[in-house]
């Protein structure tokens, strides 16, 4: 009996065990399966001297370099100026001081410091005894020996007490560089392990203008060359194979407007290229199919463009693609509808048809930002994206079949956006995405500081999902703890603003060994450090189970901080890095986009991830749901004047970003669009961006893409804008047009220096005016009374019909001596004007003068959601935000006061002939009780009128007795919380009684 339960118990045993057996194995990544049939062998290894860490002055460092224990195959310069070559194995190099240091300023100079310079070794055959002879005669000692062991596992070798330095960098190599500007790479492998890489390419109109644009030489005739509203963006493909990259593949016309683009591979070969596209006024999320050649002879063929998002009346934008483990295609994208709301929208394209579509439904009016798309070894396929819930937080959407199910990442009162997501070989999801400081783009200012600029501490962390529960690694990552300026602004606590490191903009990806990878953006420098500005780079992070590897650069990423490179695992076991690069840190004196591919290595398989619980976090909803209320408020109410309905617009055109030249601490051109519409809830924006990045024409392009991309019919309004500068008494002016394709306006150069104003020509504010005309735009002197402004010497009715009275990041320009206005700094009285003192550009002198000019305030830099140019326009649309300026149908205000002044038919800004002195009605609906209003006849305050204990305030007023023909009459708002209102003046011509 025993043995016959023992044989049944083996038996069941072997049953078992069969069955075990019979079930289909795990097939693991298809990524992995594609990315080792490229079959291509590791690159050589690249690492880097850089030579003049500690200099305190321009240093010689030139020297030579002999590899013992290997080959070296390639060098290349790093940051080479001027004289710096390479000879054989020696090189000719200098430090220098930044490139766009100002000159005869020692202060400056102290503490931008020098510039390093450094020689990228391309090396291979390395032997274990591998070992770099470096020899510069300048320095004792002379010869210094470094042995390659430490540096190709991550580790950086310091040489000449710090001065020097040998560490790994990615090894990079050309993809396209071609003399348009490359951008927005996406890239797949196909089954076969072909390499497919999708770009814009952007085609200069004016090559000249590809850094910055020249000055003028002479006033032209006309400005017709400055208007090119022409598309010119093109799609295109190339792939890798066998060592050599193919042809250019045209996938779209060259007369495109391109938001960017995805690519995927199917199971059967074909290649699937996703792209959003301007066509009839509006984007859509188009596709083209590629069937791959069957001879190793033919071309690659084309299919016809299909309409993915037909059912979408808003925006389609910034498609992402994979392909799932039954070799079907997944594309996202953010969708906006006609009502402002962004969702988004996916679909699975399988045998060249759509058979899945769907939209990620959550909560109410918040918008969904950055999709990101992955699919499992299990056949999962998640999406990952961001939602605005009073900020920003992660979701992830997890699909199985026909089942949909929503885990939250990050749901703290921080800024958590931008996610990135991959699946590993054993079913977890990683995910990474930035995250910044509470209260984002709220309050913050010279006189308000309770909220937070939009770049201010930005850090990337990293979790992991698996079965429902959220964890993330024990290894920490460098986190970002910025310290925003504050009044009275320090000029050492500014540049520490502006050089703290910030890291953002986080993609992740798995190499050919499994292990996981992370890239992310660090910003470097000042506005001094290259010629456009401030300067960001990618590293690279292998998680190793316990730790993060050491940082390595991302050789050629420099470039603006929205950069997103494409991880793929590489066939040899490394990791394949595909990106965009302009060139501005590593090649200084070449600037342009080009798209490169690199590849990175470390020794090791890696280990099973050391993890530890992760909560989402939770939040209170109560002041985001009171602002709501407060904004919804001020969209319903309707000034109903002189047979006219109008809508109070509320918006602003003097925002900055990282495209100006001053814009490193200002945040990406994205966060404008995310703060404008989600944050601030603005009705319009315009670009305040210095030239849209000092003449630069692709950066033009981009600012324009971009404000074509978020307009939402309606609903949220972009307009077409930037910043010209010029030191007073010319002044600073921000530019707006109602249309898109005007080119910015270089400054009128004077070859006679006695003759010069403000290092151009006397009459350069004249040509501005000229430019205007012609082309149907207006502008507005900023912070008048400072070294940005003006004496008022230049004025142009038709062109210049409004100012800025209040800047956020500033102050007040309204008279000397009125709310929150400065001081001169030499009074010693607080608070200090800041931006230099030139009294003569108080806007009273202008009015004085006989100028009309309406008001309105801007933010300028890092200042958020405290200044506010309110337009009473008659329609929701570009062509009456921009009638509504001309006619000064408009106010200003630092929060969301309601501001209704009329007289009879007239309302703000307005200009009229009366026999006797008009009735003034005013209505304020303030955010806290109101204390005043003061009446200002020729800005001088003839009345105050206390508010009471009330946020409303309903009252008239007349002028008892008028003391000149003529007079302009405004009225200032002051609540008891400090914050306040400007109407525009209101022009009263007196009129004798015959």
């Amino acid at each position: 009996m025993i043995r016959k339960c023992v044989l049944g118990v083996c038996s069941v045993s072997l049953l078992g065990l069969l069955l075990v057996l019979a079930q289909p194995k795990p097939q693991g990544l298809l990524l992995l399966h594609w990315a080792k049939a490229c079959q291509e062998s590791a690159p050589a290894t690249a690492v880097l001297l850089e030579m003049g860490l500690t200099d305190t002055e321009p240093s010689d460092w030139s020297g030579r370099v002999q590899l013992h224990g290997g080959r070296i195959v390639h060098r290349e310069g790093y940051r080479f100026r001027d004289t710096d070559a390479i000879q054989g194995d020696g090189w000719t190099v200098r430090s220098r001081r930044p490139i766009r240091l100002p000159k005869a300023q020692p202060a400056v100079a102290r503490l931008e410091g020098i510039e390093s310079v450094g020689i990228v070794l391309h090396v291979t055959e390395l032997r274990p005894d591998a070992a770099l002879h470096i020899e510069v005669p300048g320095r004792q000692p002379q010869k210094q020996l470094v042995r390659l062991t430490e540096v190709l596992a991550g580790q950086h070798v310091y040489l000449w007490d710090k001065a020097a330095v040998v560490r790994l960098v990615s090894t990079a190599r050309p993809a396209v560089t071609e003399p348009s500007e490359e951008d927005f790479p996406a890239a797949c492998y196909a089954p076969d392990g072909t390499l497919w890489l999708a770009y814009t390419a952007y085609k200069l109109r004016d090559p000249t203008r590809q850094v910055e644009a020249a000055d003028l030489k002479e006033q032209p005739t006309d400005f017709r060359r400055f208007y090119q509203p022409e598309f010119a963006d093109q799609l295109f493909v190339r792939y890798y194979r066998q060592g050599k990259w193919s042809a250019p593949i045209a996938v779209t016309n060259s007369q495109e407007d391109l938001v960017r683009c995805a690519i995927a591979a199917a199971k059967d070969g074909r290649v699937f290229v996703f792209y959003s596209a301007q066509r009839q006024g509006n984007f859509d999320i188009y596709l083209r199919q590629i069937e791959p050649a069957t001879k190793s002879d033919d071309s690659p063929r084309l299919g016809p463009e299909m309409l993915i998002s037909e059912d979408s009346p808003g925006p389609d934008l910034g498609p992402v693609a994979c392909t799932d483990q039954q070799g079907r295609i997944w594309v996202a994208w953010q969708s906006w509808s006609h009502t402002g709301k962004a969702t988004i929208c996916f679909c699975t394209i399988e045998s060249g048809k759509v058979i899945q579509s769907g939209r990620l439904g959550t909560t109410g009016a918040a918008n969904q930002w950055s999709p990101a798309l992955a699919a499992s070894a299990d056949g999962r396929v998640a999406i990952a994206f961001d939602i605005y819930h009073g900020d920003y937080d992660v979701y992830v959407a997890i699909l199985e079949g026909a089942k949909i199910s929503f885990h939250p990442i990050a749901t703290s009162p921080k800024f958590e956006a931008r996610p990135s997501i991959v699946w590993d070989e054993m079913g977890r999801l990683w995910i990474a995405y930035e995250e910044g400081t509470e209260l984002w783009g709220k309050d913050f200012g010279a006189f308000d500081t309770e909220g937070q600029p939009l770049y201010g501490s930005r850090s990337v962390r990293v979790v992991c999902w698996q079965n429902g529960k959220l964890s993330e690694p024990q290894a920490e990552l460098p986190a970002s703890q910025v310290e925003p300026p504050k009044m009275p602004y320090e000029a050492l606590a500014a540049v520490r603003f502006e050089r703290s490191p910030r890291y953002s903009h986080p993609r992740l990806g798995l190499d050919g060994k499994g292990r996981l990878w992370l890239s992310y953006r660090q910003k470097f420098g000042t506005r001094y450090s290259t010629h456009p500005g401030s300067y960001w780079l990618s590293f690279l992070r292998c998680y190793l189970g316990n730790v993060w590897s050491e940082p390595v650069e991302l050789h050629h990423s420099c470039n603006i901080m929205d950069s997103r490179p494409v991880l793929l695992p590489h066939a040899s076991g490394g990791l394949l890095i595909l990106h965009n690069t302009d060139g501005r840190y590593t090649t200084p004196e070449k600037i342009g986009f080009d798209l490169y591919f690199n590849y990175i290595d470390l020794p090791g398989t890696g280990m099973a991830p050391q993890l530890r619980e992760r909560v989402p976090g939770k939040k209170d909803l109560a002041a985001a749901e009171k602002e709501q209320a407060v904004v919804r408020r001020i969209r319903d109410y309707r000034v109903r004047v002189g047979g006219k309905i109008y809508y109070l617009l509320r918006g602003e055109f003097h925002r900055h970003t990282e495209i100006s030249w001053d814009g490193g601490p200002d945040g990406c051109l994205e966060d404008m669009f995310r703060y404008a519409i989600d944050a601030a809830m603005l009705d319009w924006i315009g670009n305040g961006d210095h030239d849209n990045g000092a003449g630069r024409e692709y950066t033009w392009w981009l600012t324009q893409k971009f404000t074509d991309a978020y307009h939402l019919r309606g609903v949220f309004i972009p307009m077409f804008s930037y910043e010209r500068s010029v030191a007073y008494p010319h002044g600073h002016r921000n530019v707006l047009f109602a249309k898109r394709g005007v080119m910015t306006l270089p400054r009128l150069h004077e070859p006679d220096p006695d003759k010069r104003v403000a290092n151009v020509h006397a009459d350069d504010t004249k040509m501005l005016y000229l430019y205007l005309r012609e082309l149907g735009g207006i502008c507005a002197s900023h912070t008048s009374a400072t070294n940005m402004g003006t004496d008022w010497r230049d004025h142009d009715p038709l062109v210049e019909p409004i100012v800025e009275i209040y800047q956020g990041d500033r102050m007040n320009y309204e008279y000397p001596d009125c709310p929150r206005a400065g001081y001169d700094p030499k009074s010693g009285k607080f608070p200090p004007q800041i931006g230099g003192w030139q009294p003569s550009g108080y806007i009273h002198h202008a009015l004085a003068k006989g100028y009309r000019l309406g008001f309105q305030a801007s933010s300028d830099h890092w200042s958020t959601h405290i200044s506010y140019f309110i337009a009473l326009a008659e329609r929701q649309d570009r062509e009456a935000l921009l009638d509504a300026a001309r006619k000064r149908h408009c106010y200003a205000a630092t929060d969301d006061i309601i501001l209704d002044v009329r007289a009879g038919p007239y309302t703000m800004g307005d200009e009229w002939e009366a026999l006797q002195p008009p009735v003034f009605q005013v209505f304020v609906q303030g955010t806290a009780n109101i204390k005043q209003v003061d009446v200002l006849r020729d800005s001088q305050v003839v009345a105050s009128i206390a508010g009471g204990k009330s946020d409303r305030h309903q009252f008239t007023w007349t002028d008892a007795k008028p003391e000149k023909p003529w007079h302009y009459y405004y009225f200032r708002v002051l609540q008891e919380d400090g914050e306040l209102a400007w109407s525009s003046p209101m022009w009263v011509r007196y009129k004798r009684n015959n």
